[in-house]
């Protein structure tokens, strides 16, 4: 490396100046006056112009003509800055620490640590000009490879950590703030591209994803019980981190799709990570308007888009991680992608889209089709059920140790052990080592894990699992599957989860569909989703067995059912839970099984019952109904007129239980039934007829 002891030199230089124009700033929050903001907005862009200036010309090489650019730049820079400070002065007057004021301070930091990055670079490797670089590059190109190439490496992560930790321990961040700056802290430290080259590439991404997870769990837990007492400054922080994790998550993939050349494949990672860096010096500064209603909780509970970008951003997260990692992993043991060797460009691309198959033809139409098929195929992967699984999992944890109710705790055990053995374990693992890659998974039937075609030895297995569902429902009603045996049960069952039940009622569209009866058009949904369901495995079945080559555009008709209604459709309504309610595929008739469960859940012996309906006339609040997670509304009318609650769409979750303040609702389940035959039989015996 070259000129090492100047490289040391800056990048020890560059936190202490940082540290010294953050204190003045956090010291002077409140009274931050022009003299104050003349001192920082002077010293950042002298520093930031100065590493630009000396990084071209370093890489350019010595010219005069270089060093005239070089100081034009550096002048040019210093004087918008100075004539900045000068409309403030003797025109527009200067008024604190405003929420504009903190954005340019923050993009003026981000700006001059990207800048260290790639005078660091430039020193210590340099491009050799802009004629040394790939023949697609040159012009302002040079200025996205330099970009990257800083970025990309120690010399960047280094000194920015360094500086991070500094901050960290000099404000003493606590609760949200702390999980925000430590989140952030841990995807700069773990960068796949820290040694400049593909040999941490599998390792950091790893130590990546598993600090996303920590956080994601942590963050979705405070949210969950924030939904009335969230700030608005924390619900922006929250939302720019989320999208912070979605931008990183991108970049991993597409660096590792796009591997040639290196530095260029990851200018969107070093973009995730500039965005990263803006969030968290946002987050320490704050503008002074962030604590004029320091008091005001608002909550995000009546701010649904608050909640869908969170939601969306850490599902763009997990998708793109996922990939990435599938790819890193690919022909490694109960991997379901083939090892490849990529050449780079969008071949790449190409070559990632073919190995997961898909489309045999393309068109316009086989290409949208063969999209949401790579959406699917990701979302059903080992990969993504483990990295969702962890987060949703823990959340369900969180809410076990938080109920007392016994009951919901076993319940939500079985829940979580059916998610891991069924769901993840044994559709990877087991299944496919028995029957091989060709039989990755049972086919769509069952609605877990599944990604398979109707071969003829699944037909026993199918029937029998339904006739399983059916027993089941007919004994213990809908909740032995929606509640338990679906990955929705835990999806939907942990703290996340229960505290979004509330847009049952605050969402326009949910409101349409309270009650324990079906709309016309959800009945409509659920005909044509099991005809279209029994037609696609008709086909499936005579596809497999040779007697019709019917797919779609080469993609199994059962697969490509299976990958749209549950690996593409099911995200899309889980997403958009703050703008249609909370359990939409327990609602809207699209998942086959649900409605079938629900059927024989309908006519068997399980209900809802009430201790004495009395009870339910004089309660003022209607707790049971509020909290439904399948918003059924006529809870309380019923159990009034009749004593007991009865519905198809009824999951058994158990929240009107745990809601009732007076304890009044228990199941009745083929356990009660028996010891009420038992019961009437012992009183017979005690009171024989002549």
């Amino acid at each position: 490396m070259r000129y090492l002891g100047l490289i040391l030199l800056i990048e020890a230089g560059m936190p202490i100046v940082l540290t010294y124009l953050l204190l003045l700033i956090l010291r002077n929050r409140y009274d931050f006056t022009l003299k104050h903001g003349a001192i920082v907005f002077i010293v950042l862009t002298m520093m930031a112009s100065m590493f630009n200036a000396i990084s071209f010309y370093v890489d350019m090489g010595p010219s005069f003509a270089n060093l005239f650019l070089a100081m034009v730049y550096v002048m040019f820079i210093m004087g918008g800055t100075i004539l900045y400070l000068i409309y403030f002065a003797i025109g527009r007057p200067f008024t604190g620490l405003t929420a504009s004021v903190t954005r340019l301070i923050v993009g003026m930091i981000v700006w001059n640590e990207v800048s260290l990055g790639v005078l660091a670079y430039s020193l210590g490797f340099g491009s050799g000009g802009i004629s040394a670089l790939p023949g697609v590059l040159g012009g302002a190109s040079y200025i996205l490879y330099m970009f990257s190439a800083g970025v990309n490496s120690y010399l960047f992560v280094a000194p920015m950590s360094a500086e991070m930790v500094i901050v960290l321990l000099l404000t003493k961040a606590r609760g949200l703030h702390l999980y925000i700056l430590l989140s952030l802290l841990s995807m700069a430290l773990f960068s796949p591209t820290i040694l400049g080259n593909y040999g941490f590439l599998r390792m950091g991404t790893l130590l990546t994803t598993a600090a996303m997870i920590l956080f994601m769990v942590l963050l979705f837990e405070r949210i969950s019980h924030s939904r009335n007492t969230m700030k608005p400054e924390d619900k922006n922080q929250l939302r720019w981190l989320f999208i912070s994790f979605a931008f990183m998550s991108f970049g991993i993939f597409f660096g590792t799709v796009f591997r040639s050349p290196f530095l260029i494949a990851w200018l969107f990672y070093a973009g995730g990570m500039s965005v990263t860096m803006g969030v968290y010096f946002n987050s320490v500064i704050r503008p002074v308007e962030a604590d004029v209603h320091k008091k005001s909780r608002t909550g995000w509970i009546r701010n649904p888009l608050f909640l869908f970008t969170v939601l969306l951003a850490s599902f763009v997260s997990e998708w793109f991680i996922s990939a990435a990692l599938m790819v890193q992993n690919a022909g490694t043991p109960y991997s379901i992608v083939p090892a490849i060797n990529f050449g780079g460009g969008m071949t790449d691309f190409t070559a990632f889209s073919n190995m997961l198959s898909g489309v045999s033809a393309f068109n316009p139409a086989s290409s949208v089709l063969d999209s949401l098929y790579l959406i699917g195929i990701v979302t059903d992967s080992p990969w993504f059920w483990t990295i969702m699984g962890l987060e949703m999992s823990f959340l369900v944890v969180f809410r076990m140790r938080s109920t007392q109710w016994k009951g919901k705790r076993w319940n939500l055990a079985l829940a979580l052990s059916a998610f891991w053995i069924w769901t993840v374990w044994f559709q990877s693992e087991w299944w496919t080592s028995l029957f091989g890659k060709s039989a990755y998974a049972l086919p769509f039937w069952p609605n877990v894990g599944e990604l398979g075609a109707f071969y003829p030895a699944f037909a026993i297995g199918i029937v029998f699992s339904y006739v399983i569902f059916a027993v089941l429902a007919l004994l213990f009603g809908r909740r032995s599957y929606c509640s338990t045996l679906c990955p929705s049960a835990v999806m939907y069952g942990g703290t996340l989860g229960q505290s979004m039940i509330s847009y049952n009622y605050e969402s326009k569209f949910s409101r349409k569909h309270i009650g324990s009866r079906y709309k016309d058009s959800v009945l409509t949904v659920a005909y044509n989703s099991w005809i279209i369901a029994i037609l696609f495995s008709v086909i499936s079945y005579y596809s497999v067995t040779g007697t019709s080559g019917l797919t779609i555009y080469g993609i199994d008709t059962t697969v490509f059912y299976t990958l749209f209604i549950w690996n593409f459709l099911w995200y899309i309504f889980f997403v958009s839970i703050p703008f249609v309610g909370m359990s939409p595929c327990r609602r809207y008739g699209w998942c086959s099984t649900g409605t079938f469960v629900g059927f024989f859940s309908r006519i068997g012996l399980f209900k809802l019952k009430v201790r004495s309906p009395q009870t339910c006339v004089t309660c003022p609040t209607k707790d049971c109904v509020t909290n439904c997670e399948v918003g059924l509304g006529d809870l309380a009318s019923q159990f009034i007129k009749q004593g007991y609650f009865k519905s198809s769409k009824c999951v058994g979750s158990g929240s009107c239980l745990q809601a009732c303040p007076y304890d009044n609702i228990y199941f009745y389940d083929v356990r009660d039934y028996v010891t009420e035959i038992r019961k009437d039989r012992n009183r017979g015996d005690a009171n024989p007829k002549d």
